[in-house]
């Protein structure tokens, strides 16, 4: 049986403009063997789709792959029949960041991806 695996913003982005090898492609490959199944949370799926700029290259292949074996879920974080708040511009900069591999001057992680949703 596969362990079910709630997708954070970061990873979700990463399936639309991640660059090739990306943490995303790992789990989506987790997922199509039936280790993991993915559980993609309507607010993340909303901060990922804001999140993207003109000029991204978006991958619909790999994102389609996601959804295929994705398990959609309400958040349960508005009320019913309302908007969400857009992400600030700094939620968005950081989920790049984090898609994209920038670490500021002032991250002293280390590169293991343990603190990040996307961490494989």
């Amino acid at each position: 049986m596969s362990s079910p695996v709630v997708l954070g913003i970061d990873l979700v982005l990463g399936a639309l403009i991640g660059p090739p090898g990306c943490p995303a492609e790992k789990f989506i490959e987790r997922a199509e063997t039936g280790e993991w199944s993915p559980i993609v949370i309507d607010l993340a799926l909303f901060c990922a789709m804001a999140s993207v700029r003109p000029g991204d290259v978006i991958d619909h292949a790999r994102f389609a792959r996601l959804l295929r074996h994705a398990m959609p879920m309400a958040s349960g974080s508005r009320a019913p029949h309302t908007a969400f708040a857009p992400p600030s511009d700094a939620e968005i900069e950081h989920w790049r960041d984090v898609v994209f591999e920038r670490q500021g001057d002032d991250d002293d992680d280390n590169d293991d991806d343990a603190g990040s949703c996307c961490g494989g």
